[in-house]
């Protein structure tokens, strides 16, 4: 009897020990543990399904981008109690058993869409230029991505594509981009600003009102607000005419204290811009036609200049062409010809791409799984990665990340994965 009595109290107590546990694990408490492990996951594979692509585009491959509409996460909790009997009388149990089962659920679903290959092979908006450009974004990292050309001064175009077969064009726009650097560690030298424009086209606002319900304090008024009455020809009524605004024009205003600075002579010399103006709007290149060749303009060669900034930009599948560029291969990989190695016309010698890129961005190969990675895949039996001190490089990567989600998943509420528990 004293047996059977310890059993059950036994029993007791450790069902209600275990009920705090069962607290942890299930409801909030899951929530609490599996949250930030899906958060990892999610934001790990994304990292690495973006270098992926990067590195089959450098072998001339296909892209694919996969999403996950939503993760569905299950939980099960069991409770085992296990024990011994002899002479017919229950002894202490011998075995406790408690557990949990996690038994997600993950969608996967190809990017295939219409929207998502339109907003893939779409030019970058030239807002997203400028709120990254004011976000603390470097001003030469955020141009050299995702601008094609200005004012007819390449961008190494060739290199948003397959990769090219001879060195692209990209000297002078690398100069243009340094300089720009330069004004922006000058504490903030420039900025880009929106510019209201009255024209001179007026419209007329609202009905007839009759001329003695206009007094003197209406037209003040008025004024103020940018209207004014006409008055009809036999001066019974008057109407409000209101001056029409056209959209803000978007300019690049450099700063007055700069307005003489090396730095400015030399991207107003390198875009042929007139050093005169202390603003110049920014235009975005509607044609889509690829610049013409350029060169430095000599001193002794009279040129009409320019008073604005004619930019056009890449799309997000350009720049990822153009990011990888970079990407090291295998030697043995370039002599079998599985990848293309491009040559300067005047050496015949292979291009080292971070002539561009000036250590700003690089992928890194390996026979052997590396240690210290940020982010690594592998491929053709080669691991490739980003090394963990490579500072530059992961902040090109984190810049080409925002950008696929500020141009590609901007408002595509169906692509952000949603987790059931």
């Amino acid at each position: 009897m004293r047996r059977s009595f310890t059993f059950h109290f036994v029993i007791c107590v450790l069902f209600a020990l275990s009920l705090p546990l069962s607290g942890c694990l299930l409801g909030p408490g899951s929530l609490r543990h599996s949250r930030t492990n899906y958060n990892r996951a999610v934001q790990k594979t994304a990292r690495e399904e973006l270098l992926l692509n990067l590195v089959r585009m450098r072998y001339d491959q296909s892209v694919e981008f996969m999403r996950i509409p939503s993760i569905t996460g299950q939980y099960s909790y069991d409770l085992d109690l296990a024990g011994t009997w002899s002479d017919g009388n229950p002894n202490i149990p011998s075995f406790l058993g408690m557990g949990m089962q996690s038994k997600p659920t993950i969608v996967y679903a190809p990017e295939q869409e219409q929207e998502f290959n339109r907003r893939l092979l779409s030019p970058i908006r030239s807002e997203t230029i400028e709120l990254l450009a004011s976000k603390g974004w470097r001003i030469d990292r955020v141009l050299m991505l995702t601008v094609h050309n200005i004012n007819d001064v390449e961008n190494a175009i060739s290199a948003g594509g397959p990769t090219p077969k001879y060195q692209p064009i990209y000297e002078e726009f690398k100069y243009f981009t340094e300089m720009m650097r330069a004004l922006q560690v000058d504490d903030h030298s420039f900025e880009f600003a929106y510019k209201k424009v009255v024209t001179d086209e007026a419209v007329q606002v609202g009905d007839p009102i009759p001329i003695e319900q206009i007094d003197g304090e209406s037209q003040i008024l008025a004024v103020e607000k940018g209207y004014r009455f006409h008055v009809s020809a036999d001066n019974k009524s008057a109407t409000l005419w209101k001056n029409e605004i056209k959209s803000p024009d978007k300019i690049l205003r450099f700063a007055k204290y700069a307005d003489e600075s090396f730095e400015v002579q030399e991207i107003c010399s390198t875009l042929e811009l007139d050093p005169e103006l202390k603003e110049f709007q920014v235009s975005r290149d509607s044609d889509g036609q690829l610049a013409r060749p350029h060169s430095r303009r000599s001193p002794n060669v009279d040129v009409a200049l320019r008073n604005e900034l004619i930019v056009s930009t890449r799309s997000l599948k350009e720049i990822m062409h153009f990011l990888s560029q970079p990407v090291e291969v295998p030697d043995s990989h370039i002599k079998k010809g599985i990848v293309r190695q491009t040559i300067q016309p005047a050496t015949n010698c292979p291009f080292d791409w971070q002539e561009i890129f000036h250590d700003l961005f690089r992928v890194q190969t390996s026979k052997i799984r590396p240690r210290g990675s940020a982010v690594s895949i592998k491929h053709n039996e080669h691991w490739f990665y980003i090394d963990e001190s490579d500072i530059e490089s992961k902040r090109t990567f984190n810049l080409l990340l925002e950008l696929f989600n500020l141009e590609i998943r901007a408002g595509g509420g169906a692509q952000i994965p949603l987790l059931t528990i």
